[in-house]
């Protein structure tokens, strides 16, 4: 099982980083493409590309409706031509990057849609796109000039949480990236689903790579789930795993039952702040991966860091990692917080990836 790490893109900064986790050990680095909450991804991804002559860099990942289906094979093929070979695109409908702008992510029908046209265009077809009205074939010029590489192949990783998103996955992707569960049983039966799909489109499921995104925090001596660095490093994935449940979870009942009662409190506590806020938004996505807001930190349960990530004794980290890799999770892909983060990958790289 492959470690990946995520970098948040911000162009004064991304470069070093994705070296420092090379230089770890780790084998993957996937970047952020949220538009309203931090740099351009494809700016960042050539920086890091630049740098680095190993990792894999991947977007995780770019959404449909932020860009069009052309500019994004554009870009990732733009990569692709400074780090040959090593380029993965990472694609979804949407959660932070579309709901940061109070909009919901895009429909099934139009993840399906996009990846046909970008696919089409990095395999050297010309497609037919649609646009409005409009349908036009379309294809890249100038191949022979090498401004950007559709020679070496990229492959496609479709992102889905939801059980019809997964089989979407199986059938028209290469991989399939969730951050929907951290636990082996979870992973086993959101699998079924993935496995589902590739089937139906007559792939075997074996052949397609899985990424499991979440986060973590080493534990040291002594060191409780409530210790301030704890909270500070592995707190903003709780609260995104609250912002998103908040978001599509209306009955606290159906949260995952282990964080049940937090989220009953958290769903109260949000709905009497956010009531009538046509841009409520703006406060449920502030700090989104990057800080825990002082009136969320009541919510940054040692229950719910258990829940909602890995954080763990190394060895305790490790005997989880195995599992996971024994259940078919082909990497793990950590989302550091940007202030820790070469804390975070040096630690990992010492305590984790050298003993992997």
């Amino acid at each position: 099982m492959d470690l990946g790490v995520l970098i948040f893109p911000k162009p004064d900064t991304c470069a070093a980083h994705a070296k420092l986790a090379e230089t770890c050990g780790f084998t993957h680095v996937w970047v952020e493409d949220s538009p309203m909450m931090a740099g351009d991804v494809y700016l960042c991804l050539g920086l890091m590309a630049q740098q680095t002559t190993r990792v894999i860099l991947g977007t995780g990942v770019a959404v449909v409706g932020t860009r069009s289906a052309p500019v994004t094979a554009h870009a990732i093929a733009t990569v692709n031509q400074l780090a040959p070979g090593r380029v993965i695109l990472g694609i979804g409908t949407g959660n932070s990057a579309r709901r940061a702008m109070g909009l919901p992510p895009c429909s099934l029908r139009e993840l399906r849609e996009y990846i046909r046209v970008v696919r089409g265009l990095l395999d050297n077809q010309d497609v037919v796109y649609q646009e409005g009205a409009e349908a036009r074939r379309i294809q890249f010029f100038h191949k022979e000039y090498a401004f950007i590489n559709t020679r070496d192949p990229i492959p496609l990783y479709v992102a889905a949480n939801a059980p019809k998103a997964m089989a979407l996955a199986g059938e028209v992707g290469s991989g399939w990236l969730t951050s929907r569960t951290n636990t082996a049983p979870g992973w086993r039966e959101a699998w079924a689903r993935v496995s589902q799909g590739a089937k139906k489109a007559g792939k075997d499921p074996a052949r397609l790579n899985t990424v499991l995104f979440t986060t973590a925090c080493l534990l040291r001596p002594g060191e409780g789930l409530d210790s301030a660095r704890v909270q500070a490093q592995a707190g903003p994935w709780t609260t995104v795993a609250l912002h998103s449940l908040y978001e599509t979870v209306q009955d606290p009942a159906a949260a995952p039952a282990s964080i049940q009662p937090t989220f009953a409190k958290y769903k109260a506590f949000m709905d009497q702040r956010l009531q009538a806020k046509d841009d409520y938004y703006f406060d449920l996505h502030d700090g989104h991966c990057l800080y825990v807001r002082a009136e969320e930190q009541q919510f940054v349960t040692p229950d719910v860091i258990q829940a909602t990530t890995l954080t763990a004794q190394p060895e305790a980290l490790l005997e989880r990692l195995r599992a996971l890799e024994h259940a078919g999770v082909k990497q793990v892909a950590f989302i550091p917080t940007f202030d820790a983060f070469e804390e975070f990958v040096t630690e990992f790289g010492e305590k984790i990836v050298a003993r992997w």
